[in-house]
Order: C-alpha cells, then sequence, then structure tokens
C-alpha cells in the first residue's frame, strides 16, 4: 500500500518544463548574440564564437537543472535554471562582447 498524499507528477513532465525553460532562452540568445556579433559589424570571426557560447550556456543551464534536481527536488531545478537562464545568457553577451574587440571589432 502507498502512502497517501498528493499523486506525484511524472519525471517526463518536469523534464518538459525544463526543457521550456531552456531551448527557447538558447534559441532567442543565440540569435541575438549572433545579430550582435556576429553580422552587425561584419565580424565573420565571431560566429564560431557565438556558437561556442550558446553551447556554453546550454550545457550550463544543464548542469544547474541536473544538480537542483538531484540534490534538492524538481520544483527546485525548475527555479535554479531559470535564474541560471538569465544569468548565464548575461555572461556570454559580456564574454562574447569583449571577445568582439579581440577579433577586431572597431
Amino acid at each position: 500500500m502507498s502512502a497517501p498524499g498528493p499523486p506525484r507528477t511524472p519525471a517526463a513532465v518536469w523534464v518538459l518544463v525544463l526543457a521550456t525553460i531552456v531551448l527557447p532562452a538558447a534559441g532567442v540568445g543565440y540569435l541575438v548574440t549572433t545579430f550582435l556579433f556576429a553580422f552587425s559589424g561584419g565580424q565573420f570571426r565571431m560566429v564560431q564564437v557565438v556558437g561556442i557560447g550558446a553551447v556554453a550556456v546550454i550545457t550550463v543551464n544543464v548542469v544547474v537543472a541536473g544538480l537542483a534536481w538531484r540534490l534538492r527536488s524538481p520544483v527546485a531545478a525548475i527555479k535554479w535554471t531559470a535564474a541560471a537562464v538569465g544569468a548565464s545568457w548575461a555572461v556570454a553577451l559580456i564574454a562574447e562582447w569583449l571577445l568582439s574587440f579581440s577579433l577586431g571589432a572597431s
């Protein structure tokens, strides 16, 4: 006999919620950084930097979600991932902006 209480939400639902936080933000962040750094100034060398930055941000967000889920709960994973999405894209924007000058921005 199972313990009484509210029914548990399946893990697939939590994974879907986390994916709807990370993936749209990754798409928008990639498009924004591509426009700002790879196309607006004609810096073709920044295309690789923008791609690596997007992969790094997605990786950080997935790791944060996994750690928070494992150490706390799925609800905590959603909260921490939402915070990490904003913070990691802010860091990526600053890092890519700084790198754009070393790669020839005027």
